[in-house]
């Protein structure tokens, strides 16, 4: 819950969104919610349906990810691949081949995403058509956007009523609160009377004693950990379910296969000097290729697929686990999903 000028004066209510249990909290309401991540856009589309008026107030657009790549290509397919594994900003233990795309390729890798582009702007229709109309087209390349913190994947309806004008964008930030509404640094004031902060989420690590915390070193963007499980300063302690990926459950099973491998002496972890040269190697790349967020460390996303290939060659099971005649060809363009890895968890 961010705080503002003004606010106590304010006679409406601020809600965090996860206050937002209902959509009959704001009916004949005057909203503006706050932010532009998936939690902004359901609770914007919540109001629309039973509020006065509702607007979207926020600092940047995101690209949209579609269920459906122009409404015919399954997320899946265009995303939990190796090759787009291979297109995106390259991993901090790269392959051969992956080094050559980002070297040799680079000038079709960054192609192949102002295609992308191209697509979602003629799908979800963000363009201004001139500056009649508010322009909806982030100004963030989506291979670098992908790894925020607002990963936005709308409704269907979302974009449909942003257009109609059921829901006002407004793309401004908050400069104080008015005893009736906001004063937004584009300098319009807005009338409202509940204004639902989708500001996002903060971490609480207090149940770890005041040594195990300092030891462990937390960041301003997270907490950094060999494999997103274990620290060398601080032994018999292991965070499974710290990884953020695209099927976020098949990654903790892959985790607490890993965990359980470890406790039954089948691999061993390196020394701790490697392990805190590979802590500060990823730091270091994240830092680089992803947008800064306090959940930064934890970020993985579409990197998903380097992580697992990482637990599995650790406890020596391949991490090719396409079969079949065609199993080459599945291995570049077949989307990963949690059913390669059955034989792995059971």
């Amino acid at each position: 819950m961010p705080a503002f000028p003004g606010q106590d004066a304010f006679i409406g209510d601020i809600l965090h969104v996860s206050a937002l249990r209902d959509r009959c909290q704001l009916t004949g309401k005057k909203v503006a919610v706050i932010g532009f991540g998936k939690s902004a856009t359901d609770a914007a589309l919540e109001s629309s349906a039973v509020a006065a008026a509702t607007s979207i107030v926020y600092r940047q657009t995101h690209w949209p990810v579609p269920p459906r790549l122009l409404n015919v290509l399954p997320f899946k397919w265009a995303m939990l691949n190796r090759l787009t594994s291979a297109l995106i900003p390259l991993h901090y233990r790269p392959s051969q081949v992956e080094r050559c795309l980002h070297t040799l390729g680079k000038p079709l890798v960054w192609a192949w995403w102002r295609i992308v582009e191209l697509l979602l702007r003629a799908q979800y229709d963000l363009g201004s058509r001139g500056g009649i109309r508010p322009n909806l087209v982030p100004n963030v390349p989506i291979e670098f956007d992908a790894f925020g913190e607002s990963v936005m994947l709308p409704r269907p309806a979302f974009y449909r009523q942003l257009r109609s004008g059921e829901i006002a964008p407004i793309e401004a930030e908050i400069s104080a609160f008015t005893a009736s509404g906001l004063r937004l640094s584009n300098g319009e004031t807005l009338d409202v009377d509940t204004v639902i902060l989708a500001t996002g989420w903060e971490s609480d690590y207090s149940y770890l004693a005041a040594d195990v915390r300092a030891a462990l070193n937390f960041s301003d963007d997270g907490l950094y950990l060999y494999r997103q499980m274990a620290h060398p300063e601080v032994k018999n302690l292991a965070f499974v379910g710290y990884a953020s990926t695209i099927t976020s459950v098949l990654t903790y099973n892959l985790q607490a296969r890993w965990l359980a491998d470890l406790l039954d002496g089948r691999h061993a972890l390196p020394s701790d000097d490697d392990m805190l040269k590979n802590i500060g190697a990823q730091q270091a790349w994240k830092r680089r290729v992803m947008p800064p967020s306090i959940g930064r460390a934890a970020r993985l996303l579409l990197h998903m697929l380097h992580y697992h290939d990482e637990l599995l060659e650790d406890f020596g099971v391949s991490p090719l686990r396409k079969r079949g005649a065609f199993a080459p060809f599945k291995e570049v363009f077949a989307p990963y999903e949690p059913g390669d890895y059955r034989d792995v968890v059971e």
